[in-house]
């Protein structure tokens, strides 16, 4: 299979996945929202959009796996894992870390929508490279 198909499979099914479960969760939280200067649908819109360029933003630091394309990265183990979760996973850590960070003391009370938020949007792309990283290292295996 080409790594297209990988990348394909590792991207955009998360891509929609992650779509579908925010606009679902953001529309739940925020049915209720008053301000003076929003309403509620355009918090929803805002936030909708600002997953979908996140995707967005995935999707391109995923186009790493087309390093495996170079025989040197394709034949070392090591360098195949980094080129595959490098990117991706370390804007989750920093994600992750930043909000545990901004929330020490109130009980992450306040933290909660939004680790949900992070939730949502990077375990289906976790998820999604975890499972075209084993494949393609089977298809690696049998060639």
């Amino acid at each position: 299979m080409r790594l297209s198909k990988y990348y394909q499979q590792a991207t955009l099914y998360p891509f929609l996945i992650t779509l579908v479960i925010t606009s679902i969760f953001t529309i739940l939280e925020n049915k209720n929202y008053k301000s003076e200067w929003l309403t509620a649908d355009a918090v929803i819109m805002m936030t909708i959009l600002y997953i979908f360029f996140y995707c967005l933003f995935l999707s391109v630091l995923c186009l790493t796996i087309f390093l495996c394309k170079f025989e040197i990265v394709r034949n070392n183990r090591l360098l195949t894992v980094l080129s595959w979760f490098l990117l991706p996973l370390s804007i989750t850590i920093l994600l992750v870390i930043k909000e545990l960070s901004d929330y020490p003391d109130s009980g992450f009370s306040s933290a909660d929508s939004d680790l949900l938020y992070i939730v949502f949007g990077n375990v289906p792309f976790i998820i999604g490279l975890t499972r075209a990283f084993i494949l393609y290292r089977k298809a690696m295996q049998l060639s």
